[in-house]
């Protein structure tokens, strides 16, 4: 049976508290990674950040709207724009990310893995052994342990 251990990765990407959001997203596009552990000055875990998040951040960004009036465009709300713009800049792991987490030991199984991603809507598992951080799983980890197994 595969465990935590087995799929896991076993060097996680990190950020701190007060990593900015542009970094964040620039971490995710070139490192191609969906999800961060967000840690203290002693890496010891705080909480998660994933693609997810940032997301919904974005969604929450109002943008503005204008009316075309003789052909004129008036804009509608555009204080209201560049203020949530500058808010939005000025966010940081610790204001996005989802904590404590929901961590795994190395020895959790596949199945009771995937339940717990399936059930909490999870994208992302940090796996620990008391408070050492030894990996994380992701979503696509869990599909590709899948896979195997089925395949055999």
């Amino acid at each position: 049976m595969l465990k935590a251990r087995d799929i896991m990765n076993a060097q996680p990407a990190y950020c701190d508290m007060d990593t900015p959001l542009s970094e964040i997203a620039r971490r995710f596009a070139d490192q191609g990674i969906s999800g961060l552990l967000v840690v203290n000055e002693d890496r010891r875990l705080l909480g998660v950040l994933t693609e997810s998040d940032l997301i919904d951040q974005q969604a929450k960004l109002h943008v503005p709207t204008a009316i075309a009036i003789f052909d004129m465009v008036i804009p509608l709300g555009e204080g209201r724009f560049e203020r949530e713009l500058d808010r939005m800049q000025a966010l940081t792991a610790g204001d996005l990310m989802s904590g404590p987490a929901t961590t795994v030991g190395l020895d959790t199984g596949l199945n009771e893995i995937a339940a717990l991603m399936n059930d909490s809507e999870l994208h992302c598992i940090p796996v620990v052994d008391g408070d050492n951080i030894e990996g994380v799983i992701t979503q696509h980890d869990v599909i590709r342990a899948l896979a195997r197994r089925q395949a055999g």
